[in-house]
């Protein structure tokens, strides 16, 4: 045979060799570069394209190989003085198979890598291949490539092959599950791989002379199919043995459970039966079983492959058995009473509703958490929040006002956020160690647990936001000071810098760089409306001494009534506060401050004026 095998000539078929020979070295530097294995891949396509070698139904329609078979065995037979005892057209058949047939195995190697054919066939899940072959619209696809349009129909006509089991590992791949026994989407399983020419030589060594191709060609036939296939029928008849045996074991724990989510680990082995494992595996690859078979799973429990995780429906099958002892659960009463597994659960149901399959709530409803129960939990006035909906809305306050710098009683959307974050900041604290939470929290906002008071905090921000501006999409919150009053605060606290805590001078000196005059106070009374006010302001006696500047001591009563300061903190700049507080009370009784707060001034200067007016009005409704 070896002879022989030296005697083959290919010459015929040259120029297709060797373009398919130059499109595999570059498929396969590019098969490296994506990770996978070059020899895995050309195993696989070539079990492939071998597949369909041995398929009569692909012969009927096949107009290329016959060809290239022919020019093949045309050169040979010119060349060979004689064959050896016993050969015949199915020996040379398959000696010169892989020459014959290399192009379509680069061609399918090609297919099997594109992306956009690996995302078809990972898409389908369970409604992908209803077909016994399981190949259905990914044949098509390589149909259409190999200018073979009639390839489905040979696929679903035949026994599932190394493309359907492709398919299926595509399908795993997609859903996330680790691969069958440990094995990669490029494993070509025993009955699958080709017989290789000298295997197959040795086994029909024994077929009868030249003069009986025919008995030949059979015998090669059978003898191809027993080292792909194993023993033809037998090997189905023992799939069918196995998936039986499975089904006993199911049908067995079914009468004693009710359901069938068991977990593939330890835990679902029954009866020394691993049930579990046999489960997951007929779930993989469910796409590859027959109508009657699924019919008889889906006969035992019809969520048996649930389009969900098993886990969940495990959970469910848990909940139902004690519902049907206690009765349903409702949302009006926060859940209360439950134990705390079902508690939970339900509660992270109810945080995800919108995410449900439709068929999950379905099975909730039946349960007793249908819309209208998870509306009456969502509106419950006093129920704990999941963790995650607190986190949302403490994110959605940074993003809008700039800081968690939030006192207690303050709300977000009906949220009590302003508790959350007060036993946020004691647990930490209580802990002595930023906690899990605390670290996502400082995410948003790196001073939302101070070891300072939150409302000095709130107006450090406040403060900063008034010096450089509120940021992009930032809003100030309910109740944040005016400008006058966040100045005042930083003229406060940098005079007494000495009795805050080190960090605390950090962050004011921050403000102080951006202030440009701390210590000072700007003028809030324009030149326009001066000369406005100066005839309204009532002339005083003068009985010796430094006369004071009435403007001054006018912009001391304005910046007091806009800072909301006591006056024993008003700047020097400013003047003495006895001083200015005495003629604020004059003014006040004689009536000019009202007169000040009547007076039509430009519209740079009503925002003082308001401040003064109400300042004005609260002194006098104290009285």
């Amino acid at each position: 045979m070896s002879q022989v095998s030296e005697c083959v000539e290919v010459a015929g078929l040259a120029g297709e060799l060797g373009r398919a020979q130059r499109r595999w070295g570059r498929l396969a530097r590019g098969v490296q570069r994506a990770g996978a294995v070059p020899r895995e891949v050309f195993a696989l396509a070539r079990a492939v394209v071998c597949g369909w070698w041995e398929s009569q139904a692909f012969w009927a329609r096949e107009e290329v190989w016959g060809p290239r078979l022919e020019r093949v065995l045309a050169a040979n037979a010119l060349r060979r003085v004689g064959d050896p005892a016993g050969w015949g057209l199915e020996q040379w058949r398959l000696l010169v198979r892989d020459a014959v047939v290399f192009p379509e195995i680069v061609a399918v190697a090609q297919a099997l890598l594109d992306p956009r054919l690996q995302e078809r066939a990972g898409e389908g899940g369970e409604g992908l291949l209803r077909d016994r072959a399981g190949a259905g619209p990914v044949a098509a696809a390589l149909g259409v490539r190999l200018g073979r349009p009639w390839l489905a129909e040979v696929e679903a006509a035949g026994p599932g092959g190394p493309l359907t089991l492709w398919v299926s590992a595509m399908v795993r791949e997609r859903r996330g599950a680790p691969p069958l026994r440990g094995r990669g989407m490029w494993w070509v399983h025993g009955p699958h791989r080709p017989v290789e020419a000298a295997a197959g030589l040795r086994l029909i060594a024994g077929a009868p002379g030249p003069g009986a191709n025919e008995r030949s060609q059979a015998a090669g036939r059978a003898a191809a199919l027993a080292v792909r296939a194993g023993h033809g029928e037998g090997l189905a008849r023992w799939r069918m043995q196995l998936f039986d045996e499975g089904l006993e074991h199911a049908r067995r724990h079914v009468e004693r459970f009710g359901h069938l989510a068991l977990a593939h680990t330890a835990s679902g082995v029954t009866d020394g039966f691993e049930l579990g494992r046999w489960l997951a595996y007929r779930r993989a690859r469910a796409t590859l079983l027959s109508a009657e078979q699924a019919a008889q799973l889906a006969q035992l429990d019809m969520w048996w492959n649930p389009p969900w995780p098993v886990d969940w429906q495990r959970a469910w099958y848990r909940a139902r058995d004690w519902v049907r002892r206690h009765g349903q659960v409702h949302g009006g009463d926060n859940l209360a009473g439950l134990p705390r597994w079902l508690e939970m659960w339900l509660r992270q149901q109810i945080a995800h509703y919108q995410q449900l399959h439709v068929d999950q709530r379905r099975l909730l409803a039946e349960l007793g958490l249908a819309e209208g129960e998870i509306a009456r939990f969502a509106a419950w006035p006093g129920r704990r929040r999941p963790l995650g909906e607190a986190l949302a809305a403490a994110a959605a306050y940074a993003a809008r006002h700039g800081h968690l710098a939030v006192s207690q009683p303050a709300t977000l959307d009906g949220f009590a956020l302003g508790a959350w974050l007060t036993g946020a900041r004691l647990r930490q604290r209580h802990a002595g160690r930023p906690t899990r939470l605390g670290q996502r929290l400082t995410a948003l906002d790196a001073w939302w647990n101070p070891p300072w008071p939150i409302a000095w905090q709130r107006m450090w921000w406040a403060a900063r936001y008034h010096l450089s501006e509120l940021p992009g999409g930032v809003e100030w919150w309910p109740g944040a000071p005016n400008a006058d009053h966040a100045s005042a605060w930083l003229d406060q606290q940098a005079a007494r810098r000495l009795l805050l805590q080190p960090t605390q001078r950090d962050l004011v000196d921050d403000l102080v760089a951006l202030a440009s005059q701390v210590s000072g106070c700007r003028p809030r009374i324009s030149e326009g409306a001066w000369r406005i006010l100066s005839a309204l302001l009532s002339p005083l006696p003068h009985h010796g001494g430094r006369r004071r500047s009435e403007r001054q001591i006018l912009e001391a009563i304005v910046h007091i009534a806009c800072t909301g300061q006591p006056w024993t903190h008003l700047p020097q700049a400013l003047g003495s506060f006895q001083a200015c507080l005495r003629r604020y009370r004059l003014w006040h009784a004689d009536g000019t401050l009202d007169r000040v707060c009547r007076a039509v001034l430009p519209e740079a200067d009503t925002g003082w004026q308001q401040h003064l007016a109400a300042h004005v009005a609260s002194a006098a409704g104290s009285r």
